[in-house]
């Protein structure tokens, strides 16, 4: 009954996860465009998949989302799921992905903790930290990462297909030792590439 709970319950997260391509648009933007965003130098930015911050339903924790090791020091807000995409509706904050349903009753453990970012080509969104313009992954084991003041230790990172993640029971999936895991989700962006981003940057983290 147990694997028959979980098996259900990673069908509902077909997901999107974690940054529909994005790409650096200044001409012919007006101001009040619902899809252009700024990044970190206060860039605009035209996105592929516009979000939608009303059913982000996005709520302030009062933290930040720091990398010491990549010099990233972000707000964190928390997100639920707009339907069945994960699209953070900004580019200048890292976000804490409320639980998309309790733990089915009679399955023990938890889900990981999940941080979602976007990161942009041409420009520099909170996940582009992780990653060179080029796209080389320059996040590695051993680096820290906080979430609202607790420590967690990069275990690994992962390059992946978005839809091999929306499936991926390592970052969805309930685990006994859930409770002590993060996992950072931003798009790999490479240059030359799609503007929608194929790949997604996976970190696995264990708490300090």
């Amino acid at each position: 009954m147990r694997r028959v709970l979980r098996i259900a319950f990673v069908a509902m997260l077909l997901l999107t996860v974690a940054g529909a391509g994005l790409y650096v648009w200044d001409q012919h933007l007006r101001p009040d465009s619902v899809s252009a965003l700024r990044d970190l130098d206060g860039r605009r930015v035209q996105l592929d998949l516009p979000p939608d911050a009303e059913a982000a339903a996005v709520e302030p924790t009062g933290g930040r989302f720091v990398a010491p090791d990549h010099g990233l020091d972000v707000p964190l807000m928390t997100m639920r799921l707009a339907g069945t995409v994960l699209n953070p509706p900004t580019l200048t904050e890292a976000f804490l992905v409320r639980d998309p349903a309790p733990v089915p009753d009679g399955v023990a453990g938890a889900r990981p903790r999940i941080v979602a970012m976007h990161a942009v080509n041409g420009g520099r969104a909170a996940g582009n930290a992780f990653a060179e313009p080029s796209g080389a992954v320059v996040v590695a084991p051993g680096d820290r990462l906080y979430v609202d003041g607790d420590l967690y230790v990069v275990d690994s990172v992962e390059v992946m297909r978005k839809e091999v993640a929306e499936r991926d029971q390592a970052i969805w999936g309930v685990r006994d030792d859930g409770a002590s895991r993060l996992v950072v989700l931003t798009c790999l962006q490479r240059p030359g590439g799609p503007t929608r981003a194929p790949d997604n940057l996976v970190l696995h983290a264990s708490r300090a």
